[in-house]
């Protein structure tokens, strides 16, 4: 099955929309021009990309610098050395010494108490399920440089984009590119293990036998390639393990009117079960709106065994504090997507922990979203790692080969 984080929900009468929410920010050359060679550039549009946070639950706009200077959570001054720190991040391209510190230790320092307690650790509290001590001051850096391309191209300004069927329409179409250029691929297929042997990538064997090629290109979470990888060179598969990931649940209401006329709300209140509100109108259902309620967990966390209805139950308790308005009668659909490993976390000293493309078995390759560090693992970041990924390995087999991903 195509997709995955990518992948759509297809409900009964025929509706899809997309299981996850992916935007595109005006500065996202890198994916505008694959869409473009792939024929998708029609399906890319724009909306307001108005935020803002909810506390207590009261909603604050946060778009624009008049939203800024009465933001009711902060004092003037704090309000100030918050704005001075988000303008240093944005003129910061050295991030090397970021990779030191603890996003808490460097927002303490350049943002000072009232910021952190305030804003910072209820977002980190809810982002990372209440442990982010070693997340690494990278992470905020990006963070803050992504959010902050809403208004860096003058006609994109104030908007994000995406593909009217969602991400899977561009899965869909480099699937086709891929089978047109004579690639094949294989569905509803496990792979069970990776073999090697004397140091060099053997065969893949799966549940239905054995796969021979020239080279593998393994596009998975580390903690699954780990599992499918056997362990002769234990020092390496020490490094796979200390790849840590976040977990995400992301309930998607269908709704027959919006909750708001905010594109995203960040919550900072880390005891309510989702931590963001996400809402988009249908792109090809007039009067349908999508709404997503991620929530970032561990792995194990508890939450990834709830029942979607049990989900429903506490979700819609919460949404109706922050909406006394909405109310069940209002939703079209409801679903409850589950990913264990959505997200790689960048903990301190990354850079001596990040993992090669290059594996120690000769034509084994390792290519995921944990290697774009320090960027956020966006759709632009990760389109731009997959090319880097296609040449390193052309660059090892300059003749025609059989490689598979």
């Amino acid at each position: 099955h195509l997709g995955g984080l990518n992948d759509q929900l297809q409900f009964a009468d025929g509706l899809a929309v997309p299981r996850y929410q992916h935007a595109l920010m005006p500065t996202d050359t890198i994916l505008r021009d694959l869409c473009s060679k792939l024929g998708l550039q029609d399906e890319l549009i724009y909306q307001n990309a108005r935020a803002g946070f909810v506390h207590n639950d009261a909603i604050h706009p946060m778009s624009n610098i008049l939203d800024f200077l009465s933001f009711p959570m902060l004092g003037l001054r704090d309000r100030f050395r918050l704005g001075r720190m988000i303008l240093l991040t944005r003129g910061k391209s050295n991030w090397n010494d970021l990779d030191r510190l603890s996003a808490k230790e460097w927002l303490l320092q350049v943002g000072g108490n009232e910021a952190f307690e305030r804003v910072w650790r209820p977002l980190l509290e809810a982002k990372f399920d209440g442990v982010y001590d070693n997340v690494s001051a990278t992470y905020i850096w990006a963070w803050l440089n992504r959010m902050s391309s809403v208004g860096q191209v003058p006609q994109l300004s104030n908007t994000i984009g995406y593909l009217k069927r969602g991400h899977f329409s561009l899965i869909e179409a480099l699937a086709n590119a891929f089978l047109k250029a004579g690639g094949q691929i294989k569905y509803d297929v496990r792979v069970r293990e990776i073999e090697v042997q004397n140091g060099q990538f053997q065969q893949v064997r799966t549940s239905e036998g054995t796969l021979e090629f020239d080279s593998l290109v393994v596009a998975v979470a580390t903690p699954i390639f780990a599992q499918l990888l056997p362990a002769p060179y234990p020092d390496y598969h020490a490094r796979l393990e200390k790849s840590k990931y976040l977990g995400l649940i992301c309930p998607v209401l269908v709704l027959d009117r919006p909750l708001s006329n905010f594109w995203t709300l960040n919550l900072t209140d880390p005891a309510y079960p989702f931590a963001t509100i996400i809402q988009t109108p249908h792109a090809e259902k007039s009067g349908h709106y999508i709404v997503y309620l991620p929530r970032y967990t561990a792995p194990d966390n508890d939450w990834m065994g709830v029942s979607d209805e049990d989900i429903g139950v506490a979700w819609f308790s919460h949404l109706k504090k922050i909406f006394p308005a909405f109310s069940e009668d209002q939703v079209i659909h409801f679903a409850v997507s589950r990913s264990r490993y959505a997200e790689p976390i960048h903990s301190v000293n990354m850079l001596q922990n990040k993992l090669d493309v290059q594996t120690p078995y000769t034509g084994l390759y390792l290519a995921n979203t944990a290697q774009v560090y320090p960027f956020l693992a966006t759709s632009e970041v990760t389109v731009s790692h997959a090319r880097q990924v296609a040449q390193a390995v052309q660059a090892h087999h300059p003749h025609p080969v059989s490689v598979a991903v």
